[in-house]
């Protein structure tokens, strides 16, 4: 009776532990198979923002520098996840600043990125985009990298670094993007947050800045 007893009970066991393997496996696997499809989701926005930076590059060209400048301003606005932007590159002192000041702050911060960025993506007119190997970076980052080159070999070629994460609605926006080696987001910071800083925190301050160096 108690040899009985101890088969049902170690045939319990083992029934446990059989579940318990199943289910560890399809949980990992469904992981797995989650980071593979946001690593594609990455890529495939990042091609996506490229095919429309090219149109815009080749429809432009005859355009005068303000104009073209507006219109990419659209552009990049759409893939950018601005409201992390603002909140990264003013550190602490994002909590302090009124609804307006936050909402200003985001129009200047997207007018420095539009001015750091529209001359790599308006070469695409006559340049050249190669995507290169892709990363992922813990559960919600994806890295992009790219090559802008040049197909006579004239301009020296410049590596792109995208990074990515998605948003409430499952759309992967950028959250920073570095051109050869320089984070847009970290140097944005750098300097905001000086600027802060001998300001007391003074928002409108930084904004005046911000607006007068453009």
């Amino acid at each position: 009776m108690q040899n009985l007893k101890n088969f049902w009970i170690r045939k319990k066991i083992s029934k446990f532990l059989s579940y318990s393997f199943l289910i560890f496996f399809i949980f990992n696997v469904n992981i797995a198979k989650s980071f593979s499809d946001n690593l594609e989701k990455g890529k495939a926005t990042i091609q996506q923002m490229i095919k429309e930076a090219q149109k815009h590059a080749i429809d432009t060209i005859k355009l005068e520098p303000n104009e073209r400048s507006i219109k990419i301003e659209l552009l990049i606005k759409k893939y950018i996840n601005l409201d992390f932007m603002g909140k990264v590159t003013t550190g602490t002192f994002w909590k302090k600043a009124s609804v307006k000041q936050k909402e200003m702050y985001k129009a200047a911060l997207l007018k420095q990125i539009v001015l750091t960025t529209e001359e790599h993506l308006n070469t695409l007119a006559t340049l050249s985009y190669k995507p290169k190997k892709s990363e992922k970076r813990g559960k919600k980052l994806v890295y992009v990298r790219g090559l802008i080159q040049d197909p006579n070999k004239k301009k020296p070629d410049v590596n792109l670094l995208w990074k990515l994460a998605a948003n409430k609605n499952g759309s992967f926006l950028i959250l920073d993007l570095e051109i050869e080696g320089i984070s847009l987001v970290s140097s944005q910071k750098a300097e905001a947050v000086s600027i802060l800083r001998k300001n007391r925190g003074n928002f409108d301050i930084l904004l005046k800045k911000m607006t007068r160096d453009k």
